[in-house]
């Protein structure tokens, strides 16, 4: 049956909040297979001497290998192919 949704939304806000992940959610597009992704940025991400978070992670669909960046000024998520 399962947990009613009031429980399940909050049980999800306590454990973002435990791990310290944002609640705020992106919607990012694969560049090779056009499938919509999930994204949540991490309080741990790795920030260069200019302030541009970067990430690494795969699509859930084609499982290619991707990059994104945060541009500082305008935290946009720009996502790229990785290099094989």
């Amino acid at each position: 049956m399962g947990m009613p949704r009031d429980i399940m939304a909050s049980h999800r806000l306590a454990m973002r909040q435990r791990v310290g992940v944002s609640a705020d959610f992106q919607t990012a597009v694969c560049p090779v297979c056009d499938a919509r992704l999930m994204f949540v940025r991490h309080p741990d991400a790795d920030i260069d001497a200019c302030g541009f978070e970067s990430y690494r992670f795969e699509c859930s669909e084609c499982h290619t290998a991707l990059a994104g960046i945060i541009d500082p000024a305008d935290d946009a998520l720009l996502i790229s192919q990785v290099a094989a």
